[in-house]
């Protein structure tokens, strides 16, 4: 519903100028993948410093095949208890379960050529379960097998390359890792080319739900090009990322990702975005087919500015592969532009 509402603003909108930001800085939420460097794709708005903050919640509800037997078997819809957790690990094959809310603050602090991130983890049952499950009813999508388990708890368990976890309630929630990273930009005819170079540091360690433990290193290619009112928007990135997430090992790997947004002004001073995402999952040694699948996410956005303040909201729904990215995830931005 409330993509249609505003596609429909878009479709109302009169002609209008307005200064063109660029695309949706929004992080990929897939719990098995949130705690690796990760490149939203380069502003469009140049500046000498500036303030973002971008807070995400993301509703999660994923299980591998052989974990939605078990739940059919057990014949009640309450939470998982150690018992289901050693019974789904006894299994003697890769499995997987994460249901609940992650919410994550992105702060983040440019000068120049230089920028620092940091992120804020926050773990919780949550309260849009019952909101995601009357979409899904809806338009008839079915919930594949949210009936099975109790409303709106934390709860993971997972058994993958040999290491098993269970989580039964929120892990704890705080600061991740600090990324560095330097972004410079180039003109090139009617497009502007834009480069990253980005590190993610593990000072701390390992740290269940916060951080791999091991450093990320990443570089991304963006092109920019602007229409008058439309903005097209295209970037690529390789990460290199190690480590554990949720104690699952993720490998030494090289992870790509793929963005592309279209902007369009609405009013002087307000704009939307629609945004398509893929990457590989960063989990990829295991026979499930659903968790090793490639992620592809949509967002759509509205965002306006006044002054040297900027303010918005998105929201990203999953595609193709539903059994390794998140249902539905809102995000918030905040920021301000320097001289």
């Amino acid at each position: 519903m409330i993509f249609k509402a505003l596609l429909v603003l878009i479709l109302a909108a009169t002609p209008a100028q307005a200064q063109l930001m660029g695309p949706l800085r929004v992080r990929d939420m897939t719990p098995f993948n949130i705690l690796r460097l990760d490149m939203p794709p380069a502003p469009a708005v140049a500046q000498g410093w500036s303030i973002e903050a971008v807070l995400s919640r993301t509703n999660v509800f994923m299980m591998s095949d052989n974990v939605k037997d078990h739940l059919d078997q057990r014949g009640t819809d309450d939470p998982l208890t150690q018992d289901d957790a050693e019974a789904i690990a006894a299994l003697g094959e890769d499995s997987y379960f994460v249901d609940g809310e992650i919410g994550l603050l992105d702060l983040t602090f440019q000068y120049g050529v230089a920028y620092l991130s940091l992120s804020v983890y926050d773990f919780t049952g949550g309260f849009l379960d019952s909101t995601v499950e009357g979409f899904h009813d809806s338009f008839g999508l079915g919930n594949a097998g949210r009936d099975l388990v109790a409303r709106d708890r934390f709860q993971a368990v997972a058994s993958l390359q040999g290491q098993r976890v269970a989580f039964l309630a929120p892990p704890a929630s705080g600061l991740g890792d600090p990324v560095i990273g330097m972004r410079r930009s180039w003109p090139l005819r009617s497009w502007t080319v834009v480069l990253d170079g980005a590190a993610k540091l593990a000072l701390r360690g390992e740290r269940p739900g916060l951080s791999t433990g091991s450093n990320d290193y990443g570089l991304q290619g963006s092109l920019q090009r602007k229409l008058g009112r439309q903005g097209i928007y295209l970037s690529a990135s390789v990460v290199h990322t190690d480590g554990k997430v949720f104690g699952v090992p993720v490998g030494s790997r090289v992870v790509p990702t793929l963005t592309a947004a279209y902007e369009l002004s609405l009013t002087r001073r307000t704009n939307a975005v629609l945004q398509l995402y893929a990457s590989e999952s960063a989990v990829r040694d295991t026979d499930i087919d659903e968790i090793k699948a490639n992620k592809y996410q949509a967002s759509l956005g509205l965002r306006s500015r006044r002054g040297k303040l900027v303010y918005g909201f998105a929201l990203t729904e999953n595609l193709v592969n539903f059994q390794n990215t998140p249902d539905v995830g809102l995000s918030l931005t905040l920021g301000w532009l320097g001289g």
